[in-house]
This record gives C-alpha cells, sequence and structure tokens, in this order.
C-alpha cells in the first residue's frame, strides 16, 4: 500500500477502504470468471498538500494494455473535443501551421478533428494496443506506448516542439503525474499550451461521486493540485475552466512558467472557492467516508423497496465507475438482470467482481425491464435521449447520484 504522496511525497493518512474489489476497467468473457482477481482498494489523503488519491496502485499494464472504453462511442464527448479545438484556435491560433500531441490519444478521435479541420500535424500516444487498429483506420500516427519523461525525450528528437500538448482524462490515471508534466514541459517551447482535464475534485466532494475511485483513477484533481504540479516541473496554470464531463470537470491551460502568458483571474477565483468549501481540510474527507457509507445504505434500500414491488431492474453503461458502484454497494444479480452497453468491446461479456451479463442496448423494452439503473449517470441527457422510446414507453431511469432519485 502507497504510503506517500504522488505529487510532493509526504504522508498519506487513509480515510477511506472498500476492501477488494476487481478491476473495473475490463470485463470478463464467460470463461474467466472463475479466475479473476481482487484488489485492495483504499483512500487516502496527503497530510501536508492534502491531495486525495488511491493507495494501492495495480500495474498499469494490466489497466491499459487492453483498454474497452472509446471516445468516439459517445456524443458528449465528441462535442467536448470540438468545442476545445474552437477555443484553441480562437484564443492560441491553432491552426495548419500547428504540431499537436495528445497523451492517451485513445482512438485518435480528437487528433482526427485536428488535422481533418484545421490541418495541422498530429501525433498521439496510448498504451491500448486493441485500439491502434481504430486509430490507424482514422489515419493517425499513434505510438502504442505509456508517456513519461524518458519518452518525450525519444519524441523531441524526432518531431521536435509541439504547439500544443493535450491530456484529457490521463493525468487521474498515472501513479507519477510529475513524471508526465516533467515530460510535457519537455516537449513544449515559450509559446506552448498544455492542455488538461480532469475531473474536478469539488464535483466529486459535492455530489459523492465515490464511484470514480476505481484503481485506473489514482488522483482526484483540484485547482490547487494542478497549480502544485506545474509549479514543480516549471509550468504555471492561465487558465481554467469547468466542463460538462465525467460528472464535473475542469480544463486548465498550461504554459510555461517564463512565457508571457498572463494568468487568468478566473485562476485565483477557482482556487479561492476550493479552500472556502474545505477541500483542503482533512475533518472535509473524514466526514465524506461517512456520507459514503450512507449513500451506499440508501441505494441498496432503493433498489430492496422496488424488488419488493416486483419490478424487474437492469443497469445502463457498463464503465469503470459503474463497476466499482455495483460492486462496493452489493448490487449483483440480486437486484439487476442485465446491464447495458453499446461498445462493442463489452457487449456478451460480463461485468467484473458482480458477473452480470452485457446486452446491446437495443434489445430494452419497457414491459420487460420496468427500471434501469443510470451507472454513466455523467451521460444521463445522451442516453435518455438514445432511450426516448424506453421511456416514452413508461420505462423509468433511476440516477443514483448525488442521491438515488428517478430521472424526470
Amino acid at each position: 500500500m502507497k504510503k506517500k504522496c504522488r505529487i510532493c511525497d509526504n504522508k498519506l493518512i487513509s480515510i477511506l477502504n472498500f476492501k477488494k474489489v476487481a478491476l473495473s476497467g475490463g470485463c470478463l468473457k464467460k470463461n474467466k470468471i472463475q479466475k479473476e482477481k481482487k484488489y485492495p482498494l483504499s483512500i487516502g489523503v496527503c497530510k501536508k498538500c492534502k491531495h486525495l488519491q488511491i493507495q494501492n496502485i495495480v500495474n498499469p499494464k494490466k489497466l491499459f494494455n487492453y483498454y474497452e472504453w472509446e471516445t468516439s462511442v459517445s456524443k458528449s464527448n465528441i462535442y467536448l473535443i470540438s468545442s476545445l479545438l474552437k477555443n484553441l484556435n480562437k484564443n492560441f491560433n491553432l491552426g495548419n501551421k500547428s504540431k499537436v500531441f495528445e497523451i492517451a490519444s485513445n482512438d485518435g478521435s480528437l487528433l482526427k478533428e485536428t488535422k481533418n479541420k484545421y490541418k495541422s500535424f498530429v501525433l498521439g500516444i496510448d498504451p491500448a494496443k486493441n485500439l491502434l487498429k481504430v486509430s490507424k483506420k482514422n489515419e493517425i500516427k499513434t505510438i502504442v506506448d505509456f508517456f513519461s519523461y524518458k519518452k518525450s525525450k525519444k519524441i523531441k528528437n524526432e518531431y521536435g516542439f509541439f504547439d500544443f500538448c493535450i491530456a484529457r482524462n490521463v493525468i487521474a490515471h498515472t501513479a507519477n503525474p510529475n513524471d508526465i508534466f516533467k515530460g510535457v514541459s519537455n516537449l513544449m517551447n515559450n509559446k506552448s499550451i498544455f492542455v488538461i482535464e480532469v475531473p474536478h475534485l469539488e464535483s466529486i466532494y459535492k455530489d459523492n461521486q465515490y464511484d470514480n475511485m476505481f484503481h485506473e483513477h489514482i488522483g482526484f484533481h483540484s485547482i490547487q493540485s494542478i497549480e502544485d504540479l506545474c509549479i514543480k516541473n516549471d509550468l504555471k496554470i492561465v487558465n481554467v475552466e469547468k466542463i460538462d464531463s465525467q460528472g464535473g470537470s475542469i480544463r486548465c491551460y498550461i504554459s510555461k512558467k517564463i512565457s508571457k502568458a498572463k494568468k487568468d483571474n478566473k485562476v485565483k477565483l477557482f482556487l479561492y472557492k476550493e479552500r472556502k468549501i474545505g477541500l483542503f481540510k482533512l475533518k472535509t474527507w473524514i466526514d465524506f467516508s461517512k456520507k459514503v457509507n450512507k449513500h451506499k445504505k440508501k441505494l441498496n434500500n432503493f433498489l430492496k423497496k422496488l424488488k419488493e414491488k416486483q419490478n424487474n431492474i437492469a443497469a445502463y453503461g457498463a464503465s469503470g465507475k459503474g463497476h466499482l458502484l455495483l460492486q462496493v454497494c452489493e448490487i449483483g444479480n440480486n437486484y439487476l438482470d442485465n446491464v447495458y452497453d453499446k461498445s462493442k468491446f463489452k457487449k456478451g461479456k460480463y461485468t467484473p467482481g458482480t458477473h452480470i451479463k452485457i446486452i446491446d442496448p437495443k434489445y430494452i423494452d419497457a414491459k420487460k425491464t420496468d427500471y434501469l439503473l443510470l451507472l454513466s449517470w455523467n451521460l444521463a441527457k445522451e442516453i435518455a435521449k438514445q432511450e426516448k422510446k424506453y421511456l416514452k414507453d413508461n420505462g423509468k431511469i433511476i440516477v443514483p447520484f448525488p442521491n438515488p432519485h428517478i430521472l424526470k
């Protein structure tokens, strides 16, 4: 168990223990269920910088060499990509002379739009071998590997500096974020911009999003934690915005410390708000752990009452956060008939830890399923549009956070 902070290397204080759970990232073929392993999962807070993080680190190759989430599956994700690129074009001159590098480029969706719409030179890096076929189809040059400072030196030797380095939903996934920041800094010149997107610690705290705390998500970030990483690596945050992603995320625009870019006042306002609501107090996270236990009971009781009335319940979204929620709350075939998900990598498999069969959403029928427990609750609006026939036929959708309720 990790005892020192992934950012500042100071002592961690344990605040929450989920005991042992199966890895949330990969769904199982039926013949693999018996061999499934479970791993300890506990959450700690740094005694000094108060960064919230997982203390049990799993070999990243187990988590990311085969990856089931595809960026292009979600229309909301594609919209976020388009809005980001528009911002970079408008405010930082993204265009046909730009060089763009993306860490954890997944299926190449962002780089594909960058290349096609803005005519930029693009390069991606991602360890998932199964996604290489998709990025190749999109004609995106992709390095199949993990990014690191060491790797950045090889990339720099071959391609030089990049105008834009982008890391969407990946900084939280790495045990050593300083190495990522150092590597990116090595690829930047004084005019380069580094963009990161991470789930915001404020949203996790306010909406009780403990389902985000699975083995892939090692750190839970605030503007303060991103600023701490910048200071340690000669970088600075120049702007920040809240975005509708992962249940509430932040998008940070970062430059070299010595660049002429000025820090927007929004950065100070975000930092002030984070301190004001108590994100850097130990008591806040001790209270949070109590809220988690209360929520687990609420969700169980909510489903139990529906089952007592002879309702049929299924789940929607075989997501990492959903797999963690089901395991921690001990929700399995005792409540759920099956789980629906449209990913081609997941259909026909079984959920980790709870072993519920995953089915194509095209088979959803309100006559057979009275309620859908929405595990990908961060995409509630998108999924409600997709399943308008189910809702029209009097099907109901349960949103588990911040408290269990029926979607209206």
